[in-house]
């Protein structure tokens, strides 16, 4: 961003304000409270339970027994087996 621009937006930034601050006096304030206090009400509405990471179940794709992380089928029969209903 240029000086020039800088200049401007800063100059713009000012008149607003005056204009802001000269014909509702208090605004700022008065905004400035109203969203500290809707911000607190919302935060006792808006619990949210701490996200806790689960452990991953890896389960037998054909059977649902527990298995290892790595594996897809407990034994060479459930992988068959599956193979089988594949086809």
């Amino acid at each position: 961003m240029t000086n020039e621009k800088q200049k401007f937006l800063l100059e713009w930034h000012n008149l607003f304000t005056d204009y802001v601050q000269n014909n509702y006096a208090n605004i700022y304030n008065d905004a400035a409270k109203y969203a500290d206090e809707r911000q607190e009400l919302e935060s006792e509405f808006l619990q949210f339970p701490e996200l806790e990471e689960e452990e991953e179940n890896n389960t037998c794709y054909e059977c649902g027994e527990d298995i290892d992380q790595e594996e897809r089928f407990c034994s060479k029969e459930c992988f068959n087996n599956s193979f089988n209903e594949r086809i």
